[in-house]
C-alpha cells in the first residue's frame, strides 16, 4: 500500500456503472428510513443494514474491478475507527486483572454483584468491559453501517453534478415528509399514516413517533435544500450585481421553477418543525440559521445571498400564522419556565457525570446506558431512563474519553473542512457547505437535549453530510471541485480483493444478527399482545392464553440468547403461570413439590440473566422474592436490596423493597420506597394503601402518600370507613379533601370531574342546594355524563322540584334510551299531585 499526491485530472470523467448504482441505493437508504418510523424497529434496521452492506461491497467491488481507482485518504478515519475500536475493545472478554487496572469501578462492580452466584470465580476470571455487551453489539452494527456509508460518501460523490442530485433527493424526500406532516396536522386522526397509533399524543411529526427526532431530520433536510439553492444561485448571479431587480427578473423566468420548489420544500419544512411543537428543533433552527446569515454576510463573494435565508424564514413565519400560531407560541412560551422547559433533563446531565466519574476511560459499554444509568438515576422520571437526553452525555457515559475524544476530534476536523469550503467558496458546489453546516449545526445543537442521532435516519443523514462537507473541502477532478492534486492510497489488487473479502465477512456477521433481532422481535411482539390479554384479565387466563405467552417468549429468548429483557420476562411469565394456583378460601398461593421444582429451575435461569446484565435490577428484584417465598432462602432479602440499589426508579423494584422494609419493621425506611413507586406509578397506590392499612396498621402514612390527591384521599377514606379507631383520621382526610375540592373549583380551569366530586360532597353532606349547583356546572362542561345528570335528577326531586327532575331525567333517557333508574324516576313524578308535579307547592 502507498499513498501519494495524485493529479485526480487524469480519471475518467464519466461515472462508472457502479457509482449509478451506488447513488440509486444511497437514495433509496435515505428514503427508506424517514418513511419506515426513523428505522427504529428490528425489521426496518435489518433493511436499512442490508441497503449499507450492498452499497459497501458495491463499492468494494469497484475498487477490485476498476485498477486506476485510488481511495481518497482523509484524517478524519482515524478518529471513525479509533470510536469503532473502542467499541469492539468493550466486547473482548480481558483478564480481570487488566481491568481492575484500566476500569476499576468495573470489575469491582461486577465482582461485588456475581460474587454470590455458584462457579463465581471462574467466570469473573476474566470480563468485558461492557456491563451489557449485547446491547454494544447492536450499536456496534449500526455504527459500523453509519461508518461504510460515510467511507463510500466521501470517496464516490467527487462530482459536482452528482454532490447536486444528492442534495436535491434529499430536499425532495425532507419535502415529502414535510408534506405528509402537514397533512396529518390538517386532515389527520391523530394517527401516524391514519393507520399506526402513538402511546401518547397525536401524530404531529410525520412517520416519527417523537416530534425531536422529526425536527433534527427536518432541519437536516433544509439544510439540503438550502446548499442546494446557494449553489444555484451562486452559479446564476456569479459576476452579476445582486439587486432586487435582478432577483425579482430571475424568479419570474421558468429557470426558477427548481428554486422555487426548493424554496417551498424549505418554508414547509421550517414550518412543521415549529407545528410539531419541537422546542429544541426550532430553537437550534434559529440559531442555524443566524449563524448561516451571518457568516454568507462575512463572506465578499456571497454577500448578497443573505435575503435568500431571510425570504425563507418569513414564508415559514406566515405558514406558521396560519395553520397553527397559538400552540407554536404557547409551547416557545414555556422556554420561560426554565424547570418545566428542561424536563428533568439538568437532573439526568448531574447523575450522568456521576457515572462517568467512575467509569471515565472506556465507560461502560456502547448502548448500555438504560440498563447501567438507572443505578445513578435520581431524576423520578422513568421515561426518560431509556436514553440520556444529551448525545455528549451519553456517549462519554458509554464510551468513556476514547470514545468521547474521538467524536470530538470527528468534529473538530468536519468544522476544519467547513472553514475550507467557506474560504473558498468562489467555486459554485462549495457554496453548498453553507447549508450543510446549517444542518450540522442545527443537529449539534439539538444534540444537547435530545437523542435523535440513535435513529438510523438522522444518524445515516448526518454521516452524509459530514462526508460531503469532507469530499468538498478535498481536492477533485480537474473542472470538476477544482483543479489541484489530492492524497490517495494505492492498494495492490491483492489487497483489494482482501479487503473486500474481510468487509464482507464482517456484513455477514452484521445481518446474521439483524436477522435474529428481527426474528426475535416478531416473536416479543407477539408476546407482548398476549401479555396485554392476561394483563387485563388479572393474569388469570387459561392455560391456552399462558402457553401462547410463554412460547413466543421462548422464541424470542432463543434467537437472542444474549438478550436480558427476553430472559428476564420469560422468566416472569413462567411464574406467573403456575401462581395462578390458590388456595379458594384463603387466597394464598398454593406451594406444591412439583411447583417448588418448577420455580427452582426459574431461580436458576434467573440467576443466569443476571450474568448477561449484571446491573438489570428488575432480576435482582423477582429472583430475591422467590427465594424468600418459596425457597425460604433469607439470601432472597440482600437481591431485593441490590435490585432496588441498581434500579431505584423502577416502581415494581420500589414496592418490592418497600414490602421487604415494612416486614423487617423499618416502617420509615418503607415510606421513601413506597411513596417512590407510587410517585413513578400512580397503579401502586392501591396496594400501598391496603400494606399500611391492613399489614402495618399505619393508616397516617396511607394519607401521606396520598398527598393532595383529592381521589386517592377519597378512596383512603373510604378504605377507614368502617374500622371505629380511624375515625378521626377519616375525618381529617374528608375534610382534607373538601378543602382542596373547593380550592380548585374557585380557580379558572377547575374540571367538569372536579364539580362533580365536590357536588357529590355536598349531596352526602345533604347541603342540596350547592350540590345541584356544582352538578350544573359539571354537566355545563361535560353534557353527555348521564350518571351526574341522574343525581341532579334526584336532588331536584328531593327539593320538591319535579319539573326539573323530570326534565333531567329525560336528557338522562335520550342520552341512555335504555336506562332504567331514569324511567322510573319519571314514573314515580309524574304521579304526584298536579301542583307538585308542576312546581306549585302552594297551597
Amino acid at each position: 500500500m502507498k499513498e501519494r499526491r495524485i493529479d485526480l485530472s487524469i480519471t475518467e470523467d464519466s461515472m462508472s456503472r457502479f457509482d449509478n448504482v451506488i447513488e440509486w441505493l444511497l437514495i433509496s437508504l435515505l428514503a427508506f428510513m424517514p418513511l419506515a418510523f426513523g428505522a427504529v424497529h428490528a425489521w426496518s434496521e435489518e433493511i436499512v443494514l442490508v441497503i449499507a452492506a450492498a452499497i459497501s461491497v458495491c463499492f468494494l467491488l469497484k475498487l477490485v474491478f476498476e485498477k486506476n481507482l485510488r481511495i481518497i485518504w482523509s484524517w478524519v478515519y482515524i478518529p471513525v475507527a479509533l470510536f469503532i475500536l473502542v467499541a469492539v475493545f468493550q466486547l473482548i472478554h480481558l483478564p480481570t486483572s487488566l481491568v481492575s487496572i484500566i476500569s476499576p469501578n468495573t470489575a469491582a462492580t461486577k465482582q461485588e454483584l456475581l460474587s454470590d452466584l455458584p462457579n463465581s470465580s471462574e467466570f469473573l476470571s476474566s470480563m468485558t468491559l461492557s456491563f451489557y455487551p449485547n446491547a454494544t453489539k447492536q450499536n456496534l452494527r449500526l455504527v459500523l453501517a453509519v461508518a461504510a456509508v460515510f467511507f463510500v460518501v466521501v470517496n464516490v460523490y467527487r462530482r459536482p453534478d452528482q454532490i447536486k442530485r444528492l442534495l436535491g433527493a434529499i430536499a425532495i424526500i425532507g419535502g415529502a415528509i414535510a408534506l405528509l406532516a402537514i397533512a396529518q396536522d390538517l386532515l389527520g386522526n391523530g394517527k401516524i399514516y391514519w393507520l399506526v397509533p402513538l402511546e401518547r399524543g397525536r401524530a404531529n411529526s410525520g412517520p416519527f413517533a417523537n416530534h425531536s427526532h422529526y425536527g433534527q431530520f427536518m432541519n437536516l433536510s433544509i439544510g439540503a435544500a438550502l446548499a442546494l439553492i446557494l449553489v444555484k444561485a451562486h452559479e446564476i448571479f456569479t459576476g452579476k450585481q445582486v439587486t432586487p431587480a435582478v432577483v425579482i427578473e430571475y424568479l419570474g423566468s421558468s429557470e426558477a421553477k427548481t428554486l422555487w420548489l426548493l424554496t417551498a420544500m424549505i418554508i414547509l419544512g421550517a414550518a412543521t418543525i415549529f407545528l410539531s411543537l419541537t422546542r429544541g428543533g426550532m430553537v437550534s433552527m434559529f440559531i442555524a440559521a443566524a449563524f448561516t446569515v451571518l457568516i454568507l454576510s462575512w463572506r465578499q463573494s456571497l454577500k448578497g445571498q443573505g435575503w435568500i435565508i431571510a425570504l425563507l424564514a418569513l414564508g415559514a413565519f406566515i405558514c406558521v400564522l396560519y395553520i397553527g400560531f397559538d400552540a407554536v407560541y404557547d409551547r416557545l412560551a414555556t422556554l420561560q419556565e426554565l424547570q418545566q422547559a428542561e424536563g428533568g433533563r439538568w437532573q439526568i446531565l448531574k447523575d450522568i457525570s456521576t457515572a462517568w466519574a467512575k467509569f471515565p476511560l472506556f465507560g461502560t459499554g456502547l448502548g448500555t446506558h438504560s440498563v447501567v444509568f438507572s443505578m445513578f438515576d435520581r431524576s423520578m422520571i422513568a421515561a426518560l431512563a431509556a436514553y440520556a437526553e444529551n448525545e455528549y452525555a451519553q456517549a462519554a457515559e458509554e464510551t468513556g474519553i476514547a470514545g468521547l475524544l474521538a467524536l470530538v476530534v470527528f468534529g473538530i476536523l468536519v468544522w476544519i473542512a467547513y472553514v475550507r469550503n467557506v474560504k473558498a467558496a468562489s467555486v459554485p458546489i462549495r457554496s453548498a457547505a453553507y447549508g450543510l453546516g446549517f444542518g450540522l449545526l442545527a443537529i449539534l445543537l439539538h444534540s444537547l437535549s435530545d437523542f435523535g442521532q440513535h435513529l438510523p435516519a438522522n444518524g445515516f443523514l448526518s454521516a452524509v453530510f459530514c462526508a460531503l462537507m469532507l469530499g468538498l473541502a478535498l481536492p477533485g477532478q480537474k473542472g470538476h471541485l477544482f483543479s489541484t492534486t489530492a492524497t490517495a492510497l494505492r492498494l495492490s489488487r491483492g489487497l483489494r480483493i482482501a479487503g473486500l473479502v474481510c468487509v464482507s465477512g464482517v456484513w455477514a456477521w452484521i445481518l446474521l444478527s439483524a436477522n435474529t433481532a428481527r426474528l426475535a422481535q416478531a416473536n416479543w411482539n407477539k408476546a407482548l399482545a398476549a401479555e396485554q390479554n392476561l394483563a387485563a384479565e388479572n393474569w388469570q387466563g387459561s392455560d391456552e392464553e399462558y402457553i401462547n405467552l410463554i412460547s413466543h417468549a421462548a422464541k424470542a429468548a432463543d434467537y437472542q440468547p444474549d438478550n436480558v429483557e427476553y430472559r428476564h420476562w420469560l422468566n416472569v411469565y413462567r411464574w406467573r403461570s403456575i401462581s395462578r394456583t390458590t388456595d379458594p378460601n384463603t387466597g394464598e398461593l398454593i406451594i406444591s413439590e412439583p411447583v417448588k421444582e418448577f420455580v427452582d429451575r426459574i431461580v436458576d435461569d434467573f440467576h443466569k440473566v443476571r450474568q448477561l446484565c449484571p446491573t438489570y435490577g428488575a432480576s435482582y428484584c423477582i429472583v430475591g422474592q422467590l427465594e424468600m417465598l418459596i425457597q425460604d432462602d433469607p439470601n432472597g432479602a440482600d437481591r431485593i436490596r441490590k435490585g432496588f440499589k441498581l434500579a431505584p426508579c423502577d416502581p415494581t423494584v420500589c414496592f418490592a423493597a418497600g414490602l421487604l422494609d415494612t416486614e423487617e419493621q423499618q416502617i420509615d425506611a418503607s415510606f421513601e420506597k413506597l411513596s417512590r413507586a407510587v410517585e413513578l406509578d400512580g397503579r401502586f397506590f392501591r396496594n400501598v394503601v391496603d400494606v399500611y392499612i391492613n399489614r402495618v396498621g399505619r393508616p397516617d402514612l396511607a394519607v401521606a402518600i396520598a398527598g393532595d390527591n383529592t381521589g386517592w384521599l377519597s378512596y383512603v377514606a373510604n378504605a377507614l370507613a368502617d374500622i371505629e379507631e380511624h375515625k378521626d383520621i377519616v375525618e381529617k382526610a374528608q375534610a382534607r379533601v373538601v378543602e382542596l375540592l373547593k380550592e380548585i373549583c374557585s380557580g379558572p380551569d377547575a374540571s367538569a370531574s372536579v364539580y362533580a366530586s365536590l357536588a357529590y360532597v355536598y349531596r352526602r353532606d345533604k347541603n342540596n342546594e350547592a350540590a345541584m349547583e356544582y352538578y350544573n356546572k359539571a354537566l355545563d362542561l361535560d353534557y353527555g355524563q348521564v350518571q351526574w345528570r341522574f343525581e341532579l335528577a334526584r336532588l331536584y326531586a328531593e327539593t320538591g322540584k319535579a319539573p326539573e327532575a323530570i326534565h333531567e331525567a329525560r336528557i338522562c333517557l335520550r342520552l341512555r334510551p335504555q336506562f332504567e333508574p331514569a324511567k322510573r324516576l319519571i314514573e314515580q313524578l309524574s304521579v304526584l299531585p298536579e301542583p307538585v308535579a308542576e312546581g306549585n307547592t302552594t297551597p
